[in-house]
Order: C-alpha cells, then structure tokens, then sequence
C-alpha cells in the first residue's frame, strides 16, 4: 500500500507540473479582473465586455485525445460579478462570437469544451476573419503542439485607442486586431512566437503577421512569461524560431 500510494503521488505530480508552471506564466494583472476556469485563466475588462487576455496549455497528448464535441453554448460567465456579454448583444450585428481560447484546442474533456463558450472568452470579429485568418492560426498551433511536450498560449483582443465601436446593449467593444503568443517547451527548451492579425475580413496568410514576443509585448503593454528567469526570458522573446 505505501508502494502504491508513493507510486500515486508521483504520477499527480507528473500529472500536475504543466498547471504549476502555467500559473507563474500569465500576465500581470489586478486580482479583481482575474477569473480561472477549470482548463483556462483570463483578466477580464468590465469596460468592454471581454478578456484582456486568455490563458491555458496544450499538450500533444490534450490534441490527440478529442473527447468531446462542439457544444455551442454560448453564454454568460456566471464568475464575471459586473455581467459579461450576452447572445442580444451578438444578435444581427454582423459579427461571429469569435472564440480567444479555441473550441478546437478543448475537445479533451467535456467541461473543458463546455467553459470554452462562456462569452468572457469571446470578442466580435468579422466573419471573414474568424472563419479565415484566425481559423488558420488556430489550426496550425494545434499541429505546433505536437512538436512540444506542452504549448503555453496566451491570446486576446487589441484596441488602438479608446475610441472603438460596440456592439449590443453592452457595449462590447470590437476589436481592432487580435493577437496570439506561444511558448513551446520541449524538455528544457524554450520556443516562442507572437501574432498581432487585424479584425478584418479578407486576409489570408497569418505568417504576414508574424512577430517577436517583444514586439507583441510593445504592441499591446502586456509582460508575457514574465516570471522566467531574465536570462531565458530575454532570448526567446527576442527571436522567432522552431515555429517555421
């Protein structure tokens, strides 16, 4: 029995190193806006409705072991104390319910897939790019995981200015652009990439819109994957690379 129980420890442990190391590496944020969900963690902006970012993990072993199938249920965050969006405010305004954290990357457990609809984890983006360019991206970082032993992600909308348009009674603030970075790591190795693609319809290759973690720290004022060591954190945020 002590066999089977140090036997036991060991594998939650293994199980639970993922999770540790993901809850070091989300930006800094103000603890009343942080919400976590079961499989992913966001700041939430009570002004327009939506994440400033989204957060979880990937695994190849997460990818490969689908489970669950789409729900699209669609609905109100019952953590976000201020309201989130609704589905009137989505209703005829020409924009998609255009997920942060992917349905395609939650399909390894019911309630992962099920929490992916909350609307705290949606923006409003044009059909042609969350159908289009987006789609794309999300594709290729599900086949980027393979490639790693886990793949941290961390997304969300941007705004230019503080004048952008809304959508709905709750003034759900739409997007200028949207951006995506990734840190791959593979034993003790550590890979980055960044993503900053325009809210707009028609646009095709996501690699157009390729960038550094800097750049992308530069861009929307967050401190990605702050809590590496400086050392580590200074080169791969620096370059672009193992993502080609």
């Amino acid at each position: 029995m002590k066999n089977w129980s140090i036997r036991t420890f060991l594998m939650v442990l293994i199980t639970l190193i993922p999770t540790a190391i993901s809850a070091q590496l989300w930006p800094l944020t103000d603890s009343t806006r942080l919400i976590s969900h079961t499989y992913y963690t966001l700041s939430y902006n009570s002004h327009n409705k939506e994440a400033d970012w989204v957060f979880y993990f990937i695994t190849p072993e997460r990818i490969q072991n689908k489970v669950a199938s789409r729900t699209d249920n669609f609905r109100p965050d019952p953590l976000v104390s201020t309201g989130s969006a609704t589905l009137a405010d989505y209703r005829n305004s020409g924009f998609d319910r255009g997920h942060l954290c992917p349905a395609g990357d939650m399909g390894f457990d019911s309630i992962a897939m099920s929490e992916s609809f909350y609307l705290s984890n949606i923006c409003p983006q044009y059909p042609g790019f969350n159908r289009g360019i987006w789609k794309s991206l999300e594709e290729q970082v599900r086949l980027w995981v393979l490639e790693f032993d886990t793949l941290f992600v961390i997304t969300g909308p941007v705004f230019y200015s503080s004048d952008y348009l809304y959508i709905g009674e709750n003034d759900v603030g739409i997007p200028d652009a949207c951006f995506k970075v990734l840190l791959g790591k593979k034993d003790s190795i550590y890979s980055s990439i960044g993503f900053i693609i325009p809210n707009v319809n028609g646009l095709k290759n996501f690699w157009q819109f390729s960038i550094t973690v800097d750049e992308a720290e530069e861009k929307t004022g967050f401190d990605f994957f702050g809590s590496l060591d400086d050392d580590v954190e200074m080169v791969i945020e620096a370059k672009k690379d193992s993502f080609e």
